[in-house]
């Protein structure tokens, strides 16, 4: 472990994980670093990087002293983020993927939403999202994107993205990331979060850029969201934990089910494909579309 933390008191902990990213870290860093909030503990997780990742940080940006590295065997991301918690100083913790960017201004802007709200215990920021096929557009573009702030937003399908995320480092320690959801645990936390009584806040002022694929991510750590069956599955797959609590959470109408049976047919997951193919013959059962689906599945 590198630390040049002084021991003083910061409001914010910048947390970083990485694995294998040596070339594209540096960017999330110096936007860490480049806040115009200063008196920041800015965090990077080495989740056991093989690349020099920790070296090449120390040689660039070890003589700032708000730097702290933190290496750990690799365990993936949540275990990665679970290591961040246990070493956070702020009373603030403000997520930020190895791959993304923020503007000098978005700490400052973040806070004073709390400022503002006292009551609030997570910050979500009106981002730009940069997607695979070059799109982009805020967070709030999105059309079932709503802020995450009930359950039953959440069954209708919203989520967040860690790095438009700063949250109460307590109340993040006491919700933690569940380190069996290798994918998508940022959506398991926000479920859990919120089922917590925790409350959640928005930042309409753009100020943090989510990028889906970033240029040189290297093949140990390929970009979940460059497959979109992958990453939306991996989403369906935390729904599943919730549905038998909030049954709602798949009861969103013909064409979701039409969406989700094909992409888990495309998958291999047929029996789960055929319950989406079931709801959407209930509904109509006369539909080509869901006639075809139910062919495939072997659904009659």
């Amino acid at each position: 472990m590198t630390s040049a933390y002084d021991g003083g008191s910061v409001p914010v902990t910048v947390l970083i994980t990485t694995y294998n990213r040596k070339e594209i870290v540096r960017e999330a860093v110096e936007s860490a670093l480049g806040q115009t909030l200063r008196n920041i503990d800015v965090l990077v997780v080495d989740d056991g990087s093989t690349d020099g990742t920790a070296g090449d940080l120390t040689d660039r940006y070890g003589h700032d002293p708000r730097l702290r590295i933190v290496g750990r065997p690799n365990g993936g991301a949540p275990a990665a983020r679970n290591t961040g918690l246990d070493h956070a100083h702020g009373e603030f913790l403000a997520l930020l993927d190895s791959d993304d960017l923020w503007e000098p201004g978005y700490l400052e802007s973040q806070l004073g939403v709390f400022a503002a709200d006292p009551t609030a215990d997570l910050v979500i920021n009106d981002g730009v999202c940069e997607e695979p096929d070059g799109t982009v557009r805020r967070l709030s573009d999105y059309p079932r994107w709503t802020l995450p702030n009930s359950i039953e937003a959440l069954c209708r399908g919203t989520w967040i993205l860690p790095s438009l995320t700063v949250v109460r480092t307590e109340a993040a320690r006491k919700v933690g990331f569940d380190v069996t959801v290798q994918y998508c645990d940022d959506t398991d936390f926000i479920w859990r979060f919120v089922e917590a009584g925790y409350r959640v806040a928005g930042n309409p002022v753009a100020m943090a850029r989510y990028r889906a694929v970033c240029q040189g991510q290297t093949p140990d750590e390929p970009q979940i969201s460059a497959d979109e069956d992958k990453l939306l599955l991996a989403t369906y797959d935390v729904w599943k934990r919730y549905q038998d609590k909030y049954p709602d959470i798949f009861d969103r109408g013909f064409d979701f089910h039409s969406e989700y049976a094909q992409r888990l047919l495309r998958r291999g997951r047929g029996v789960e494909a055929a319950w989406h193919v079931e709801q959407m013959l209930r509904d109509r059962p006369t539909d080509p579309e869901a006639l075809r689906l139910a062919a495939a599945v072997g659904v009659r």
